[in-house]
Protein backbone atom coordinates (compact mmCIF):
# COMPACT_ATOMS: atom_id res chain seq x y z
CA UNK A 1 0.00 0.00 0.00
CA UNK A 2 1.97 3.03 -0.88
CA UNK A 3 0.53 6.55 0.09
CA UNK A 4 1.77 9.74 -1.30
CA UNK A 5 1.70 12.71 0.28
CA UNK A 6 1.99 16.22 -1.57
CA UNK A 7 5.41 18.04 -0.98
CA UNK A 8 5.32 20.96 1.09
CA UNK A 9 5.73 24.13 0.22
CA UNK A 10 8.76 25.95 -0.34
CA UNK A 11 9.50 28.19 2.73
CA UNK A 12 10.79 31.90 1.42
CA UNK A 13 12.86 34.22 3.04
CA UNK A 14 9.55 36.59 3.65
CA UNK A 15 7.59 33.86 5.91
CA UNK A 16 11.22 32.34 7.13
CA UNK A 17 11.93 36.14 8.70
CA UNK A 18 8.05 36.07 9.53
CA UNK A 19 8.24 33.17 11.67
CA UNK A 20 11.16 34.09 12.66
CA UNK A 21 10.15 37.33 14.17
CA UNK A 22 7.16 35.66 15.74
CA UNK A 23 8.81 32.96 17.16
CA UNK A 24 11.22 35.25 18.98
CA UNK A 25 8.66 37.32 20.31
CA UNK A 26 6.61 34.56 21.63
CA UNK A 27 9.49 32.87 23.28
CA UNK A 28 10.21 36.01 25.47
CA UNK A 29 6.13 35.98 25.79
CA UNK A 30 6.55 32.64 27.31
CA UNK A 31 9.61 33.68 28.82
CA UNK A 32 7.71 36.67 30.85
CA UNK A 33 4.91 35.08 31.41
CA UNK A 34 6.67 32.33 33.26
CA UNK A 35 8.68 34.97 35.12
CA UNK A 36 5.66 36.59 36.36
CA UNK A 37 4.21 33.48 37.45
CA UNK A 38 6.89 32.63 39.57
CA UNK A 39 7.13 35.85 41.09
CA UNK A 40 3.21 36.08 41.94
CA UNK A 41 3.92 32.58 43.42
CA UNK A 42 7.15 33.93 45.35
CA UNK A 43 5.26 37.02 47.05
CA UNK A 44 2.30 34.38 48.43
CA UNK A 45 -0.02 34.94 45.51
CA UNK A 46 -2.27 31.85 45.60
CA UNK A 47 -4.75 30.55 43.03
CA UNK A 48 -7.47 32.54 42.62
CA UNK A 49 -5.79 35.98 42.97
CA UNK A 50 -6.11 38.02 39.73
CA UNK A 51 -2.26 38.20 39.33
CA UNK A 52 -1.36 34.89 39.27
CA UNK A 53 -4.43 34.01 37.18
CA UNK A 54 -3.24 36.29 34.56
CA UNK A 55 0.17 35.16 34.63
CA UNK A 56 -1.04 31.65 34.40
CA UNK A 57 -3.33 32.31 31.22
CA UNK A 58 -0.51 34.15 29.83
CA UNK A 59 1.66 31.15 29.99
CA UNK A 60 -1.11 28.99 28.38
CA UNK A 61 -1.82 31.23 25.54
CA UNK A 62 1.73 31.46 24.49
CA UNK A 63 2.25 27.70 24.92
CA UNK A 64 -0.78 27.59 22.43
CA UNK A 65 0.68 30.25 20.37
CA UNK A 66 4.31 28.44 20.06
CA UNK A 67 2.63 24.91 19.22
CA UNK A 68 0.83 27.03 16.31
CA UNK A 69 4.35 28.98 15.44
CA UNK A 70 6.04 25.14 15.28
CA UNK A 71 3.33 23.93 13.03
CA UNK A 72 3.63 27.01 10.67
CA UNK A 73 7.35 26.10 10.64
CA UNK A 74 6.30 22.49 9.58
CA UNK A 75 4.28 24.17 7.11
CA UNK A 76 0.65 22.73 8.25
CA UNK A 77 -2.53 24.24 7.78
CA UNK A 78 -3.70 23.63 11.49
CA UNK A 79 -0.28 25.87 12.73
CA UNK A 80 -1.64 29.41 11.48
CA UNK A 81 -4.79 29.08 12.73
CA UNK A 82 -4.12 28.17 16.11
CA UNK A 83 -1.69 30.74 16.21
CA UNK A 84 -4.28 32.97 14.75
CA UNK A 85 -6.60 31.38 17.66
CA UNK A 86 -3.91 32.35 20.18
CA UNK A 87 -4.05 35.70 19.42
CA UNK A 88 -7.55 36.69 19.01
CA UNK A 89 -8.06 35.17 22.33
CA UNK A 90 -5.47 36.81 23.91
CA UNK A 91 -7.03 40.28 22.48
CA UNK A 92 -10.52 39.68 23.65
CA UNK A 93 -9.03 39.36 27.50
CA UNK A 94 -7.20 42.24 26.84
CA UNK A 95 -10.23 43.95 25.61
CA UNK A 96 -12.00 42.37 28.66
CA UNK A 97 -9.34 43.94 30.71
CA UNK A 98 -8.87 47.64 29.59
CA UNK A 99 -5.57 47.28 28.50
CA UNK A 100 -5.62 47.62 24.70
CA UNK A 101 -2.92 49.92 23.33
CA UNK A 102 -1.40 51.04 19.84
CA UNK A 103 1.07 47.78 19.95
CA UNK A 104 -1.68 45.29 20.71
CA UNK A 105 -2.91 45.12 17.32
CA UNK A 106 0.83 44.01 16.17
CA UNK A 107 0.15 40.33 17.04
CA UNK A 108 -2.98 40.76 15.76
CA UNK A 109 -1.34 41.64 12.14
CA UNK A 110 1.24 39.24 12.41
CA UNK A 111 -1.25 36.60 12.90
CA UNK A 112 -3.49 37.57 10.04
CA UNK A 113 -0.32 37.89 7.63
CA UNK A 114 0.81 34.43 8.74
CA UNK A 115 -2.86 33.15 8.30
CA UNK A 116 -3.45 34.34 4.82
CA UNK A 117 0.00 33.45 3.36
CA UNK A 118 -0.96 30.03 4.74
CA UNK A 119 -4.63 29.98 3.49
CA UNK A 120 -3.07 31.06 -0.11
CA UNK A 121 -0.08 29.31 -0.82
CA UNK A 122 -0.10 25.92 1.58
Amino acid sequence: MATTTAPRPRLGVGLAVLLGVITLANLAALGLAVAAWADEVDHGAELGDTALNLAVTATLLSTAALVGVAGAWLRRKWGPRLYVAAQVIGFVLLLALGGVGPLTFVPLLLAGVLWWIAESDW
